[in-house]
């Protein structure tokens, strides 16, 4: 079997052709390397045998061993089968849905069709951004745990103990079923669903409050930006100079792709010795990303199904189900905008050096606090919003940081909600004033704020006359 695992890893390498450009995994550099064969220091070649399976183990590739040796290193976690089964929601999609019938294995497919019909017993199809939130997880803890024994490496019980967090089961703290589970709790999101960065974020805060043996003492999350308050981090690190902050920030860097004025600070976050990585990257799809070369990045990929980490025997089993080899990469003009990047904060200090290490990136702004709401009442005066519950649906109307959310502001100054006119545009440094009736009984708006740059976003305009609203800056 690890013969076999060996040469499937093998014929799906990805070769290095870029002798030029160093590659940066979290915050490590390491040269580039000329083609010279020395791929057999790290461990990647058998004995010199003749034929075509000694040319196939040692295949140049023109990787640093060091760099591959660090890639193996990274917790990657992947589709999983034959799993505890997850009870279906009744609002939710079925698990004999058409398409994850054939995703699978077939005969796994009707094994658990029999055994568990109303039961996901699989997450292909649907758990990548789950696996992949699970990845920014791992890698943040391994980091703790190197952190803790101040060396490079882990010991075996210190890595066993990590993967087994993880084990698809209720009882492992980290398991997809916990993800899953808080998912419908706090984003509504049934078993069977795609999460989104959000979703997957507001699992992971939830998790990691109810595992404080995990060693991470908070997990703040911003849902739609990659704004930090001060505020929000300075009480934490005044209470204990050593605590440990994992930051999970969404972010959609431009429209349909990342706007080419991101891709420096997309390295520079990646090149952080506080990076966990970033997930996410990929319309409805999700992958790991972890370093850079250039204008490529590098990414494990969660698509690709193994069995039940749970279900397997031995320590090595499973240590080699989540480290890997195998990684790919993608060129930044390919990536989907919408991102969770994950950042985790050792301590006072590592919080102080963080600050100065994205004072001048275009995507993260540590401000001092959030900016105060303002609204104009019948007489013309503007009132702060000091307290979100005097105004329902205040909380929607101004999103925190430098954006404001135009369309539930349309709404509530009682324009009609088929407006197709105002579209959700996101205003940058301006404060928006709306004259009108407030109508405090308009649903709540979910808007996705978006960094587009210098672009313009269009506008989509009916045939119906309409009352246009001018903001005053």
């Amino acid at each position: 079997m690890e013969f076999l695992q060996r040469v499937s890893q093998q014929l799906f390498e990805l070769e290095n052709t870029d002798t030029v450009h160093d590659l940066v995994i979290l915050g490590k550099t390491y040269a580039a390397m000329e083609k010279d064969g020395s791929e057999s220091e790290a461990g990647l070649t058998t004995s010199a045998s003749p034929g075509v399976f000694g040319q196939l183990f040692n295949r140049d590739k023109g990787w640093n061993p060091e760099f591959l040796e660090r890639v193996q290193e990274l917790v990657h976690f992947t589709y999983r089968t034959k799993f505890e089964p997850i009870p279906k929601d009744p609002a939710g999609p079925s698990p004999m849905n058409f398409g994850m019938l054939f995703r699978e294995n077939p005969l796994n497919s009707i094994e658990s069709a029999i055994n568990h019909p109303d039961c996901f017993c699989s997450d292909i199809g649907w758990g990548c951004m789950i696996r992949t939130g699970q990845a920014l997880l791992g890698n943040a803890l391994q980091q703790l745990q190197k952190l803790h024994t101040k060396g490079d490496s882990l010991s075996h019980q210190q890595t066993q103990q990590v993967i087994g967090w993880f084990e698809d089961r209720y009882s492992a703290p980290f398991s997809l079923h916990n993800f899953v589970k808080q998912g419908l709790k706090l984003s509504h999101k049934s078993p069977g669903e795609w999460f989104g960065p959000s979703a997957t974020s507001r699992s992971i805060q939830s998790l990691v409050l109810d595992f404080p043996e995990c060693g991470i003492s908070q997990c703040v999350i911003s849902t739609d930006s990659a704004d930090v308050y001060e505020e929000d981090l300075e009480p934490i690190f005044a209470k204990d100079p050593d605590s440990v902050v994992l930051l999970l920030l969404g972010v959609k860097l431009g429209l349909d792709n990342v706007n080419a004025r991101y891709w420096n600070d997309v390295r520079q976050i990646l090149n952080s010795h506080q990076s966990v990585g970033i997930a996410g990257g990929r319309p409805s799809s999700s992958l790991y990303f972890f370093g850079y070369q250039d204008e490529y990045l590098f990414y494990l990929d969660p698509h690709t199904s193994q069995l039940d980490l749970a279900s397997l025997s031995s320590s090595q089993e499973k240590y080699n189900s989540v480290h890997s080899h195998r990684f790919n990469k993608i060129h930044f003009s390919e990536l989907d905008p919408s991102m969770l990047i994950g950042v985790l904060l050792r301590g006072s200090e590592g919080w102080k050096t963080w600050k100065q290490d994205v004072a001048d990136s275009q995507i993260i702004h540590v401000l001092p606090s959030r900016p105060q709401d303002y609204f104009l009442d019948d007489d013309g005066v503007i009132s702060e919003l000091e307290d979100e519950t005097d105004q329902v649906g205040a909380r929607d109307s101004t999103l925190d940081g430098e954006y404001v959310d135009v369309a539930p502001m349309c709404q509530q100054a009682g324009l009609s909600n088929n407006d197709d006119e105002f579209q959700d545009v996101q205003c940058k440094n301006q404060k928006i004033l709306i004259f009108g009736d407030h109508d405090s009984t308009a649903p709540d708006t979910e808007v996705e704020r978006v960094l587009v740059g210098q672009e313009t976003v269009p506008l989509v305009i009916s045939q119906e006359p309409k009352t246009a609203i001018t903001p005053v800056l």
